[in-house]
């Protein structure tokens, strides 16, 4: 990539790179350096320097354990960066629309880059905008049950560096050729997830036009009994109490000391933001149902297996063990013995139903529930993937997680070790890519697939993707009316010691 003009920000003049149809900013901070007396404070807007700065490398992702997959990956508490990329040549009149992603792991580990830069988003005529935000400890800590007024903002901190960068992005994207009034906010697990809480936050109106939720739902907040819990046992880890010492000791040991409550797989829902009077004044799905998102259209679904995900990386027993105590604390003993049943009619042993039925907590009915509900508000859309990228193992079929190359048309390096590729999987994939860019672009999803008419709960039509793509209407009802109405708190699968 070779340089190109600089463009004008309130920052100053930044410089990118260009190469291949697109053009990258990276390294943008949107927000000052989260550090010593900024620790577990809402986010503050950036130190305005002017002057010309180069904007070609990533900044530092959020802190969070080492990824083995990435040991090189730098990780910092001064995290408070985005990145840009926009089609090259001169923007449209009015600006090209714009996409913002929100990376998903559990509120725990990621980055905003780790599906590269949305150069094909790009190609297609769209802003991509992709940020990093506060992580675990650091960006959910609720000191407020603890400390009182002093400390309002700590168990919210992620959450409002993804509100200060959308603020960001309104102020500044018409410099790159973004369009403000076209924002479509678009997240993935705890990014989805994120979506939602935009949704149904006070703060999240008027901040962008449309949103996507991949895996998602508008539930999973702790409550302040939860996050004060929570909170008293990190202080605990770190062994100090004192909000002057908290401060002063290094980044590193508050994610040390979490990685010791829950490590990994286990520990990808331990962190999330906690209900809040001004930020989150209640579970999000609430002002949700009631219009807070009134006409945002919403592209919105999960896939057809999101526990097996989990089920690899922990292993079949692990994965299942918290199943019965989980789906008893929500239904009740023999409530839960029902919904497996219902799951057995369609997966060949209890493991598979557990798995079945622990995706669908987290992530199936959440998802339907918010589909519900905004679709009484605005047009949704609907999805349900289950197929994995061409090239991955089709024991990911419907994994969770296992969409996102599809929708971004990113390459995989596991699909270039030789294995034969199924064609009808590769035309599934580039259907995916092509319907996320239409939704982005005019607001329907519809993209010379098979017909794809907005979903209301009358006959919940969802559109199917697998190598015979098809639209579906209610699928898999028995195991969705099997869950009734029951409501429950979002919490931890795995148990916290």
């Amino acid at each position: 990539m070779a340089s190109v003009p600089t463009v004008t920000t309130e920052l100053g003049a930044l410089v990118g790179l260009a190469g291949d149809g697109v053009r990258v900013w990276r390294g943008i901070p949107y927000a000052r350096p989260p550090i010593g007396e900024l620790r577990w404070k809402a986010p503050q807007p950036p130190a305005l320097s002017g002057g010309v700065h180069v904007a070609t490398e990533y900044g530092p992702h959020a802190m969070q354990s080492p990824d083995p997959m990435n040991p090189s990956a730098v990780c910092d508490e001064d995290c408070l960066y985005l990145n840009v990329c926009t089609p090259d040549g001169p923007a449209p009149d009015g600006g090209w629309p714009v996409l913002f992603w929100l990376h998903g792991g559990g509120y725990r580990v990621g980055h905003g880059e780790q599906l590269g830069d949305g150069a094909e988003f790009a190609r297609a005529g769209i802003v991509v905008v992709t940020i990093n935000y506060r992580l675990g400890s650091l960006g959910f800590l609720h000191l407020a049950g603890i400390f009182g007024a002093a400390e309002p903002d700590a168990g919210v901190c992620g959450f409002l560096d993804q509100v200060e960068a959308l603020k960001w992005v309104r102020r500044n994207i018409s410099a790159f050729g973004g369009d403000p009034s076209r924002i479509t906010v678009y997240g993935v697990s705890a990014g989805a997830k994120s979506v939602g809480n935009l949704l149904g936050s006070p703060l999240g109106q008027g901040l962008f036009a449309q949103a996507i939720s991949s895996s998602g739902g508008a539930d999973h907040v702790a409550t302040p009994e939860a996050g004060t819990a929570l909170a008293r046992r990190l202080l605990d880890e770190v062994g100090c109490h004192d909000m002057a010492a908290l401060r002063a000791l290094p980044a590193k040991e508050f994610v040390e000391a979490q990685e010791r409550i829950l490590t990994g797989f286990q520990a990808l829902w331990l962190w999330r933001p906690t209900l809040h009077p001004r930020v989150l004044p209640e579970v999000p799905i609430e002002p949700i149902r009631r219009g807070s998102a009134a006409g945002i259209p919403l592209l919105i679904g999960c896939n057809s297996n999101e526990g097996s995900t989990y089920a690899l990386m922990l292993g079949d027993d692990i994965a299942t063990a918290p199943a019965s105590g989980v789906l008893a604390s929500i239904l009740g003993d023999e409530g839960a013995t029902q919904l497996l049943e219902t799951y057995l009619r369609r997966v060949p042993d209890l493991k598979a139903a557990k798995i079945a039925a622990m995706g669908d907590e987290r992530y199936g009915i959440p998802t339907q529930r918010l589909a519900d509900a905004q679709s009484a508000h605005a047009p949704v859309y609907r999805y349900r993937i289950d197929i994995a990228a061409p090239g991955v193992p089709e024991q990911l079929d419907g994994g969770h997680g296992t969409e996102t190359t599809m929708a971004w048309k990113t390459p995989l390096p596991l699909a270039s070790h030789g294995s034969a590729v199924n064609p009808k999987r590769e035309s599934a994939a580039l259907l995916i890519h092509r319907a996320w860019v239409r939704f982005v672009r005019d607001g329907v999803a519809d993209a010379d697939g098979p017909e794809w008419p907005p979903y209301g709960p009358e006959l919940r039509p969802v559109l199917v993707f697998r190598e015979d793509t098809d639209l579906v209407l209610d699928p898999r009802p028995d195991e969705r009316k099997a869950w009734g109405d029951t409501e429950w708190a979002s919490g931890t699968w795995f148990p916290v010691t």
